[in-house]
């Protein structure tokens, strides 16, 4: 087979010829399964991810420094006003949509589905995505716009998401005003580089990390809908978010009097060991550096406690201008179903390999400039992340419950509040 003799030769160029390890066992049809995989991989690209694995080598960053930043705390009630005031005019004018990255699976937190399915145990047991939802038909009742969801899955959960909005009846949104869009994949790497099996047809593959939602946003068409719909602004959030405050209008007017390419929230770190990526400026530019690449002396820095917490304001100019642009990637040590030498399904407790993932903040230096907007964690940020212990479902719950009893609280007192 001329196929079969083209890729087993570049596998040999490449060293990675273990993944024919069960050619000979397989029918013609798995056969062919297991050569389209391969061929979906750049074996260049691997090369190189391998090398800078094997090799360990830490990235030299120079000229690195905080980035500049307002408090919400520090503004005057005018200021809030008028920032609230000019967000819920964009809003009303559809001029910001809502992008939600929800490609992962409650596996850490003992819950079978997709993460926005998770009940966080609060009273009336709504599910993550339940929450959010509400929160956004909350906002469309109040400016009287259908606000636009578009919401990336992954192949792990993509059935199981759209099936759960199904179900419940899209909880009260349009569902032309939901769209589902889907992340990429890419194979995963053994301790020593190589490619992993995941039967013997099939490559080991996983989601490709945040990185992946502007070039889906892209291929699946989700940008020219938002073209056509007049969008200026993206709302991005995570959803183990649990406190997210959905396009909030403060937020929105606070990025259109910027006028950065990007806006974003931030929080103050707990202290310099927490694991959470930072903002900063390298050369000058915009920049985020995951928790995980911190040098010792950065996660010392005074000047490195600004903490990336996932929520920003892209212009969609901004999006279409780097949704092409080649991204690095990260390696992140995982425990990854694979077959061992006798072709047989082994199931690690530990990690023993690889997933690569990339970072859309990997693309912010390609911005002038980035709006930094610090705010209190305790009002906006709850992430489950944990089954039990910091950033679980119980510390969010509490969360949630306290700030509601502040906003009842209030509302007696004839604040805002609810």
């Amino acid at each position: 087979m001329e196929r079969f003799s083209k890729i087993k030769q570049e596998l040999a160029h490449y060293d990675q010829e273990q993944v024919l390890a069960f050619w000979e066992e397989l029918s013609e049809q798995e056969q062919h399964h297991l050569l389209d995989d391969i061929e979906r991989v750049n074996l260049a690209e691997i090369s190189i991810i391998s090398r800078k694995l094997l090799s360990n080598h830490s990235p030299e960053r120079n000229n690195i420094r905080g980035v500049p930043y307002d408090k919400l705390e520090d503004f005057t009630e005018t200021q809030l006003h008028r920032y609230k005031e000019r967000g819920l005019e964009l809003i009303r004018r559809g001029r910001v949509a809502v992008v939600l990255l929800a490609g992962g699976q409650g596996t850490r937190l003992g819950h079978e589905g997709p993460k926005g399915t998770f009940d966080i145990g609060l009273p009336g047991h709504e599910s993550l995505f339940e929450l959010q939802a509400k929160a956004l038909l909350k906002l469309c009742k109040k400016t009287g716009c259908r606000i636009p969801w578009y919401i990336m899955t992954s192949p792990a959960n993509d059935w199981d998401t759209k099936d759960f909005f199904k179900k419940h009846g899209y909880f009260g949104f349009y569902p032309d005003d939901i769209m589902f869009f889907l992340q990429d994949t890419v194979p995963t790497l053994n301790s020593a580089g190589k490619l992993m099996l995941k039967t013997k047809s099939s490559l080991s593959r996983s989601p490709n990390g945040n990185g992946g939602v502007f070039p889906a946003l892209k291929s699946s068409g989700a940008l020219d809908d938002m073209e056509q719909r007049g969008v200026k602004w993206l709302f991005q959030y995570n959803v183990d978010n649990a406190m997210i405050k959905l396009a909030d209008p403060v937020f929105v007017g606070y990025a259109e009097e910027k006028d950065s390419p990007i806006a974003t929230k931030s929080a103050s770190k707990r202290n310099p060991e927490e694991k959470v990526g930072v903002f900063c400026l390298i050369e000058g530019r915009p920049a985020v550096i995951e928790y995980s690449e911190l040098t010792k002396e950065e996660s010392g820095n005074p000047e490195m406690m600004n903490a990336h917490i996932s929520i920003h304001l892209f212009k969609l100019d901004f999006v279409k201008a780097v949704a092409d642009q080649p991204m690095p990637y990260h390696l992140a040590s995982k425990a990854i179903p694979t077959l061992d030498e006798r072709g047989e399904e082994v199931k690690p407790s530990e990690p023993n390999g690889y997933k690569l993932e990339q970072f859309y903040f990997d693309l912010f230096p390609e911005a002038e400039s980035i709006a930094v907007l610090q705010v209190p964690r305790e009002k906006e940020f709850a992430p489950v992340k944990n089954k039990s212990g910091e950033d679980s479902a119980e510390t969010a719950r509490a969360m949630i419950l306290s700030n509601a009893n502040q906003d009842q609280i209030r509302y007696r007192l004839g604040g805002e509040g609810l």
